[in-house]
């Protein structure tokens, strides 16, 4: 093992040539226009440098070299980390690609898979394992268990980083905590791996530095090819320090458990869960109930810090039962961010006409900011074949959706008392006053008794109606109930056919007329 002095040394050169590097490369991505632009998902709200992973790649790979005759100290070859330098550059050219051209997920898987191909080619494998009930589980004779164990694992890790990193530093402090806590364990005595320790620290010392400039606010972003580069290195590190897959695992192990679960979440949604993106991670979970960006970063820091040390001291079995505490954790993290969110989140009760009106708005725009509840009351419909039509639509989007449903049974007696004198008004007139009325009178009423924040109604989606009709009658509730109406631009973005676009993708009934018998006949 190098005296601490040489450590220090290869510490402060990997942190010199990373800080330095990262400072010049703001300059040059402003130049090149290699830039992040703020957007809908975007948190930030100005352009940002991206591909700043080049300034971890580069200082780290640069700073081997010094030292590549303790590299191959140990049971390492050269040709191990050529196949391990290759996988990186790999990464960081297609990463960059991406970051330039905004390549389709197809495109951009291949990159990941071509830097797995070539650290096989370099030799890299897994001829044993720890098993959690003791002993070892050897694969010297099982080389094709070794490949996909291989595959499987840094394809897992690099995708955790690459949907980690939506919280400034976040990934890049994860990246530097992680190969630090292997150097530790590589540094123990029972585990001895000077080469690895070396290496794994040299990796946190990049890491570290670039954290002062992605750190909130950052001023420069790692890019596709970083954030995949910070996964690939740490999955490398835990294959060639002898399979410590378990370390690697409790120091990410809160970040996988939720990528895990978002492929889950996205595929029953019928989603492809590489190509689809949405603001479900748990690091937005975080941010939606308040904290900022900076709180949310040094919890993930803190939880991996605490993780990866205490597998330090820890024999296999006991990595498996901290292992199984950190996927309870995952889970009531997950159920208090939703309470917290529910509670924190305004509440709207909404007016549903139909769910080929209501659900796209719904689903794209109010359940991202409101706790929101679907009112279906609509006395006015032609006859209880009608109403149950519509309904089983809105309690299919309901569930798929989960959206909260209340329902008023069909009585349109009195709503024909109501417009009782006004049978041959013209379509859009007097009568349809009243019915919008009664509906919305109906709601802010409800609003008005159960303590929502808002009320709203989706029968401002449709063209076909008068919307200004619509939200005058919604101002005088809000002003006799005292609960706000919320006024938003329903039809804005072509909604409307969004909305009835996603109903015939789900084969719901989708009517050709308003709903009452005048309005059929018309």
């Amino acid at each position: 093992m190098p005296s601490i002095y040489h450590l220090i040394l290869y510490f402060a050169i990997s942190f010199s040539l990373s800080l330095a590097i990262s400072y010049f490369w703001r300059k040059l991505a402003f130049s090149w226009r290699l830039l992040d632009y703020p957007g809908k998902r975007k948190i930030h709200k100005k352009p940002i440098p991206l591909a700043g992973g080049w300034a971890i790649f580069l200082a780290f790979f640069f700073t081997l070299t010094l030292v590549h005759n303790l590299l191959i100290s140990g049971d390492l070859n050269y040709n191990h980390w050529l196949g391990f330098l290759g996988g990186a550059l790999i990464i960081m050219i297609g990463g960059t690609l991406d970051d330039f051209f905004n390549l389709k997920a197809k495109w951009q898987i291949v990159f990941p898979l071509l830097a797995i191909v070539l650290l096989l080619l370099g030799g890299v494998e897994i001829s044993h394992l720890s098993s959690p009930f003791g002993g070892i589980i050897s694969l010297e004779n099982l080389a094709f268990l070794s490949v996909i164990l291989i595959f499987f694992w840094l394809l897992g890790m690099m995708y955790t980083t690459k949907l980690l990193d939506g919280v400034d530093g976040l990934v890049t402090g994860l990246g530097a905590i992680g190969a630090f806590i292997i150097f530790l364990f590589t540094s123990l005595t029972a585990y001895f791996q000077p080469d690895i320790a070396v290496a794994a620290l040299i990796f946190s010392a990049a890491c570290l530095a670039f954290l002062i400039f992605n750190f909130s606010p950052a001023s420069i972003f790692l890019g596709e090819g970083g954030s995949l580069l910070i996964g690939y290195v740490l999955g490398v590190l835990a294959i060639i320090s002898g399979a410590k897959i378990a370390i690697a695992l409790l120091i990410i192990g809160i970040p996988a458990l939720d990528v895990a679960w978002t492929i889950i979440r996205r595929l029953r949604m019928g989603k492809n869960p590489f190509s689809f993106s949405d603001r479900k991670h748990l690091h937005h979970r975080f941010l939606d109930v308040g904290l900022s960006q900076k709180q949310t970063a040094l919890f993930y820091y803190f939880l991996a810090l605490f993780f990866g040390t205490t597998g330090l001291f820890l024999q296999s079995q006991g990595k498996l039962i901290a292992l199984l505490f950190l996927f309870l954790l995952m889970i009531m993290i997950v159920f208090y961010l939703q309470f917290k969110s529910r509670k924190r989140l305004k509440s709207l009760l909404l007016h549903i006409c139909c769910a080929p009106c209501a659900t796209y708005f719904s689903v794209n725009e109010l359940k991202k900011s409101y706790n929101l509840t679907w009112y279906f009351y609509n006395p006015n419909l032609v006859s209880k074949d009608e109403y149950d039509k519509r309904l089983e639509a809105v309690k299919e989007a309901s569930k798929k959706y989960k959206i909260k449903l209340i329902v008023e049974d069909y009585n349109p007696k009195k709503w024909h008392e109501k417009i009782k004198g006004r049978e041959d008004d013209r379509e859009g007139g007097a009568r349809c006053y009243i019915c919008f009325q009664d509906r919305i009178f109906k709601t802010a009423q409800l609003a008005k008794k159960h303590n929502f924040s808002y009320f709203a109604t989706s029968l401002v989606i449709s063209p076909f109606k008068n919307k200004k009709m619509i939200k005058e009658i919604a101002r005088a509730e809000e002003k006799k109930y005292g609960v706000s109406f919320l006024d938003l631009n329903w039809r804005k973005d072509n909604n409307f056919k969004k909305s009835l676009d996603l109903a015939k993708k789900n084969s719901w009934y989708r009517q050709n007329f308003c709903g009452c018998y005048f309005s059929q006949r018309k």
